[in-house]
């Protein structure tokens, strides 16, 4: 380092220069003077000087060796005493001068050998430099394990070991020689004149004396001598007769006064001091009394350091302008040294610089004045270490002052004296020193001045004043240092571009200390703007990814953005670049280079869905030239013969998703449970028919499972990489990183957009099963070290915070307590929380088969069907694997009507009927159905090149636009018993694109009864038989229809309804049409022939026309109509519905639905194209809806009730006008008034229970108002009571008769209603809370009769 101007102590100290003697390597060089670094502190005690039985011991010498001084400093002896070299050590590498060869053999040849090279390099070590001013010691140390026999006394040794004290020896016996020649020096300016400024004689055109002998002289009779002109000893002879002056003998006791400060003789230091000190005072000797004062305040220092009393001269208790402590108690008192000092110590300094500023004002030249600068400086650093330490004064604070150890463990009670100091003053004096450095002659003055001030300044805790001052000392540095680059490529002779030290020898010489100093001060230079940077990474062949040094440097990017102004810090990286471009260090600047590009970016995680807004601080332009910048500074490594130094990219998050690519349709892997092969037989093919069986195959999963890979096949992955910056990355090889079972990652080279996240594609192959973590990827991006990156899915953004007045440095000094408004940087801490790497976990199963499916019929991937129209075709399923079979197929089918229903079935709204009617659709009329093609379950396995075949059957409904076949397949290697993990299957389709036309659309549907009267013929007599027997009448009545005579040639005519059917034709050609009508399951006479006594119709429609068509359809009975609706789907087995309608409405629609149902079982209808030949079913489903009227029309009643009337007597005689009854209807009677006629009522049981029931009936007055109808005294009378229990009770389908004697008084319209019902309600066995008891209560059932008997009294 050399000596240090700027020390607070620097004046204390002994220069020691430490040179090689002799041949010696730098490295053992640079060895050995750290060796004689370790003992630079010598106590005075164990020093024995001529006169130590007069001075005090408890002292100690203080030595600053280094092996560098620079040359340039001003030669100020004796103002200066050690701003030159005081002892000169000449190192001597015993070792390579003991095992060098010798000429002679022998051992007493080869001891004279070495004492013969000793000797020479000790006379070349004394001619080697001529003597200057202040050099007082020269000494040669002999550096080896052994001495020599015939070592010259004169030369001392230093042992070549490592223990701490292996020089404190020669330390010991330098010192006594150093206090010998201070002696000599002190005596030879005993009793001469010295001159103000050092180095000129008092007379001739420059004397330093003024004519008054002792006043400070005129600036204009002033003068330097030149250093080339000085002679060796410039301090001049006394003239004979002359006498030195007050001022001169005041000088000598400064002199001696410094030397005895070095010496460690302290005490003596102040007396003399004191002495000399109110000499110069009292000469107005400015300079020199500055001088003095702060040596003594130095000595004080090191008195209370070494806990020694002392007592406060009195030249320092009468500062001009003060008044106080010191003036008020002349009495000096030594045990209150420490406090004195304390109170005296910010006086003294400034009492010091007044007087550095008076002679600051004279023209005594610019060395001088450099001088005094750095004393400026060093005073003022002694008041920032005492206000680093808090403004307190203790023992904590000395040992910093005096040794240098910043971080002194603290102590549980650690008193100290405060001292009155003022951050912003001293600030304000270091800043007005720097500023008047700029008008030195010397240019490395100024820079050493502002290196000093930038320290102080941070020491104050003023980052923002250290941090310009530091940006200005990296500007200073860079011309200076190529300055120095084209002088030194002058001096060897090459082209200054051509300088360039080779890299590959940086680690001989000074090299790697000057890079490890430079790079260190870039550092702290960068720190000081918010900059904390990593040091200079060490060439790696692959940068490994580590999370927590990830974490740290977004921590770091994150204080940077997070706290200060980060244009200012880039501009500081930008210094720190040239500087590095300057020295050169290839290495430093690229890593400073990469920071910038680090900083610059404003988005640590791009936006993957949306773009990006955060722009990089830099513009394009500039980033392009740092990149281009790294290109060129990679190259010229390279021509220096090192290929391994590259760049850090400056993008850790480079990756920011990774997913398997399933670009093929083929390659999905879907995932199953054990429990899904119960769905699947022994059949190689394998069908699903029940749409309510959950086929855990039908859908694709896919999207929502893990990504599954299968061994020894190519796997591509869709990796997602981003650009923050504004230039093309161009990326020389990118290959995944996996861990977990073994993996062959293929590598690619692309080039990443900028600004930008692009999706690229890598692959791999698995090599083994088992499981599969993609971590990341490595990356070698050009001209950059390669890299591990991991996988960041997140978006990360940094923590809001306010934003703070700091650069970014957190402050943690001890014992100081300042408020924040006095410090003016607050402390910056944010809660940060890094981004967590995500991993894609992969499983890898065994090699599986591969599958295709093909058609044997052309042109069936789009087809065009009519609404019930059915086609079938084949296709065959191939194993076209080359050596891996298939135990595990099924094939399945999918199309968009299935799709809707079962969407519709997840509707939990829907009503029971609509539930049952969606079920019935996909159960009964599936759109798409597959069927296995000679297949037999001995068929376990579909070996590699083998086929099956099977059809496939596609019905044209509604909705119907697309289709699907798709077989599921896999390799298990096990039986399906045998499966207990999770397996995958894979999915091959085939896509059936179908377009349905309309055929015959139903617009409208009615049901109609037959009236009674339209069914009745004479003949049939009122007991039920027929009139001629069972030969029905061919006589037919003009009026009468075919269809009318039909119904009355039968005696169940009644048990018929008509079904009338609008029907349309929306097909552009004719379209016949066939409808048919059969009876019930329960009265047909052959189930295996159901149609053949069917009712039918028939007609043809044309395009576009509406054609009604009349079908007769038998009434339906049904046992119980109030049966809850079932549900279709088998497989769950509790349905809880909340009933939401009322009971009445609840019966209504049950009622409905069953009768529907029981319709539609006996109904049928086809349609066809005689043009074409396409035929097809009419879906009568989708048309036929009953309303309640309908259904009392087509439904039996459970109690069935007919009328029968007959004469009292049929042995009356008959008159001439007929029968004295005659029926005329069905239910219809004509009878003559006032004849007696007997009423039989025949109830009819079509149920399943006996019934006990109460027969009612209600003669009544036709077309008459409610209470005039029933008026019917003197009118109708009755023999018996309207109101009787049917005795016995009437069976299941029995019929009980009874009889009413009635007569007609008078001529009208009558008619007679009857009703019955049961005498004692039944017992339900369901509970009336449940939705099974609707129509099954426990009231009493009450039937009427569907048409009243109506009577005709009239006579004829």
């Amino acid at each position: 380092m050399g000596y240090n101007p700027f020390d607070p102590i620097a004046g204390a100290k002994v220069n020691v220069l430490c040179v090689p003697a002799g041949p010696i390597t730098p490295d053992r060089f640079q060895g050995l003077v750290k060796l004689v670094q370790r003992s630079t502190v010598v106590k005075f005690e164990h020093v024995e000087p001529s006169e130590s039985a007069q001075v005090r011991t408890d002292g100690r010498i203080f030595y600053d060796v280094s092996a560098y001084q620079d040359a340039r400093r001003p030669l100020l002896y004796p103002f200066e005493i050690n701003s030159q070299c005081q002892v000169l050590i000449g190192l001597v590498d015993g070792e390579r001068i003991a095992s060098a060869p010798q000429t002679d053999s022998g051992s007493g040849s080869s001891q004279q050998g070495i004492a013969t090279a000793v000797q020479s390099i000790k006379d070349a070590f004394m001619q080697q430099a001529v003597s200057v001013p202040g050099l007082l010691v020269r000494q040669l140390v002999w550096c080896g394990k052994q001495v020599p026999a015939l070592m010259d006394s004169g030369i001392l040794v230093m042992p070549d070991d490592d223990s701490e004290d292996v020089a404190v020896s020669v330390m010991l016996n330098l010192s006594r020689r150093f206090l010998g020649r201070v002696t000599e020096a002190v005596d030879e300016l005993r009793d001469q004149p010295i001159s103000m400024v050092p180095g000129m004689a008092p007379g001739g055109g420059g004397s330093s004396l003024s004519p008054r002998g002792g006043r400070t002289p005129n600036p204009a009779d002033e003068s330097i001598t030149s250093p080339s002109t000085r002679s060796q000893f410039p301090t001049p002879v006394l003239r004979d007769g002359d006498a030195p002056s007050d001022t001169s003998r005041g000088r000598f006791n400064i002199i001696q006064g410094m030397f005895r400060l070095q010496n460690g003789l302290w005490s003596e230091a102040m007396d003399s001091l004191s002495e000399g000190a109110s000499m110069a005072k009292n000469g107005h000797d400015h300079l020199w009394h500055g001088k003095a004062l702060e040596s003594l305040l130095v000595c004080m220092i090191l008195l209370s350091w070494s806990d020694s009393d002392f007592t406060i001269p009195q030249v320092c208790r009468s500062f001009p302008n003060r008044t106080g402590y010191f003036q008020a108690d002349p009495t000096p008192k030594s045990a209150e040294s420490g406090k004195a000092l304390a109170q005296l110590m910010p006086p003294m300094v400034e009492t010091v610089l007044e007087l550095y500023a008076k002679v600051s004002n004279l023209d005594l030249g610019g060395s001088l004045q450099d001088v005094l600068r750095e004393s400026r400086v060093r005073l003022v650093n002694l008041l920032v270490c005492v206000k680093r330490n808090g403004s307190i004064l203790n023992k904590q604070c000395l040992e910093q002052i005096v040794v240098g150890q910043i971080d002194v463990p603290e102590s549980k009670e650690s008193p100290g004296e405060a001292v009155a100091t003022s951050k912003a003053g001293l600030a304000n004096i270091l800043i007005e020193t720097l500023q008047a450095a700029q008008s030195s002659n010397n240019t490395w003055h100024y820079t050493s001045v502002l290196v000093a001030v930038s320290s102080s300044l941070s020491t104050l805790g003023l980052d923002r004043k250290h941090a310009f001052y530091l940006k200005l000392l990296m500007q200073q540095l860079v011309p200076k240092l190529i300055e120095a680059r084209k002088i030194g490529a002058s001096e060897v002779g090459v082209h200054p571009a051509a300088g360039l030290p080779p890299v590959s020898n940086a680690v001989q010489g000074m090299i790697p200390d000057m890079a490890l100093g430079t790079r260190l001060a870039l550092n702290l230079a960068a720190a000081a703007y918010g900059l904390p940077l990593a040091p200079v990474p060490t060439p790696l062949e692959v940068v490994p990814a580590n999370v927590d040094e990830i974490h740290e440097k977004l921590r770091i990017w994150a204080t940077e953005h997070g706290f200060g102004d980060v244009l200012l810090k880039l501009e500081m990286l930008r210094t720190c670049v040239t500087v590095c471009e300057a020295l050169p260090d290839i290495p430093a600047g690229l890593h400073f280079t990469s920071n910038i590009l680090r900083t610059a970016k404003q988005a640590v995680t791009m936006p993957i869905q949306q773009p990006c807004t955060a722009v990089p601080l830099i513009t394009a332009d500039e980033q392009a030239r740092f990149v281009d910048s790294m290109k060129r500074a990679v190259a010229a490594a390279s021509r220096l013969g090192v290929h391994n130094y590259r760049a850090e990219y400056w993008d850790d998050f480079l990756v920011r998703d990774i997913q398997v690519f399933e670009g093929d349709t083929f390659a999905k892997l879907i995932p199953h449970k054990p429990s899904d092969l119960s769905i699947k037989g022994s059949s190689v093919v394998e069908t699903v028919r029940d749409p309510f069986i959950y086929n855990p195959f039908s859908k694709d999963k896919s999207a929502t499972a893990a990504p599954v890979l299968v061994a020894e096949e190519l796997a591509t992955f869709a990796v997602i990489l981003q650009n923050p910056l504004e230039v093309d990355i161009e990326v020389d090889q990118i290959q995944l990183i996996t861990t977990g079972s073994d993996f062959i990652a293929s590598q690619h080279s692309i080039v990443l957009g900028p600004f930008s996240t692009q999706t690229f594609t890598l692959t791999g192959k698995p090599s083994g099963s088992g499981d599969l973590e993609i971590i990341g990827c490595r990356a070698s991006i050009r001209n950059c070290y390669a890299q591990d990156f991991l996988l960041f899915r997140e978006e990360w953004k940094m923590p809001s915070s306010s934003k703070q007045n700091a650069v970014g440095k957190v402050k943690a000094r001890r014992n100081q307590p300042t408020k924040p408004e006095e410090d003016g940087t607050v402390s910056n801490t944010f809660q940060f929380q890094g981004p967590v790497p995500a991993r894609l976990k992969l499983k890898v199963i065994s090699p599986q088969p591969r599958l295709v499916l093909r058609s044997t019929n052309q042109g069936i991937a789009a087809m065009m069907l009519l609404e019930g129209e059915r086609r079938v075709f084949e296709m065959s399923l191939v194993n076209e694997s080359g050596g891996v079979a298939a135990d595990f197929v099924l094939v399945t089918a999918e199309d968009s009507v299935t799709s809707r229903l079962q969407d519709a079935l997840s509707n939990k709204d829907l009503s029971p009927a609509e539930l049952h009617e969606l079920q019935n659709q996909l159960a009964t009329t599936p759109a798409v159905s597959v069927e296995s093609k000679g297949q037999t379950d001995s068929d376990k396995i579909l070996s590699p090149g083998q086929s099956v075949g099977y059809q496939i059957a596609i019905l044209g409904r509604p909705g119907l636009v697309s289709a699907t076949v798709q077989a599921d397949f896999a390799y298990l290697g096990s039986s399906s018993a045998e499966v207990k993990g999770t397996f995958y299957t894979r999915q091959v389709r085939f896509p059936i694109s179908v377009t349905v036309n309309g055929s015959v659309e139903i617009l409208r549907c009615n049901v109609l009864p037959i009236h009674s009267d339209f069914a009745w013929k004479p003949e049939i007599r009122q007991n039920g038989r027929l009139h001629n027997g069972n030969k029905v009448d061919q006589v037919q009545s003009t009026d009468i229809s075919q269809f009318s005579h039909w119904l009355k040639s039968r005696p169940d005519a009644q048990d018929y309804c008509l079904l009338s059917l609008d029907l349309r034709n929306v097909w552009p050609q004719p379209l016949n049409v066939h409808i048919e009508a059969r009876k019930p399951d329960s009265e047909l006479e052959s189930a295996e022939h159901p149609w053949d006594d069917a009712f039918s119709v028939q007609e043809t429609l044309q395009p576009g026309h509406v054609t009604r068509v009349i079908l007769l359809i038998p009434r339906l009975f049904i046992q119980d109509p109030y049966t809850p609706i079932p549900t279709l789907n088998t497989q769950k087995q509790f349905v809880l519905t909340t009933p939401k309608l009322s009971a009445e409405a609840e019966v209504a629609s049950r009622e409905a639905f069953w009768y529907r149902e029981q319709l539609l079982r006996c109904l049928r209808g086809t349609w066809k194209e005689e043009m074409s030949g396409r035929y097809g079913n009419v879906d009568l489903r989708k048309a036929i809806r009953l309303s309640p009227r309908m259904v009392d029309t087509l439904k039996l009643d459970h109690v069935d009730i007919e009328y029968n009337l007959v004469p009292a007597e049929d042995d009356n005689p008959e008159t001439g006008d007929g029968e004295a009854v005659q029926q005329v209807g069905r239910y219809h009677f004509t009878m003559k008034p006032e004849l007696f006629a007997t009423l039989s009522v025949k109830i009819h049981n079509r149920t399943r229970d006996t019934l006990k029931l109460l027969l009612r009936l209600q003669p009544a007055l036709r077309h008459q108002p409610h209470n005039i109808a029933l008026d019917l005294s003197r009118r109708f009378a009755w023999t018996g009571v309207l109101q009787r229990a049917l005795h016995p009770a009437v069976e299941p389908g029995g019929v009980c008769v009874a009889e009413l004697g009635i007569i007609a008084l008078a001529q009208g319209d009558y008619e007679i209603n009857a009703s019955v019902e049961e005498v004692k309600g039944r017992r339900s066995h369901a509970s009336a809370k449940t939705a099974d008891s609707v129509g099954s209560g426990s009231e009493r059932r009450i039937w009427h009769a569907r048409s009243a008997c109506l009577i005709d009294a009239a006579d004829r």
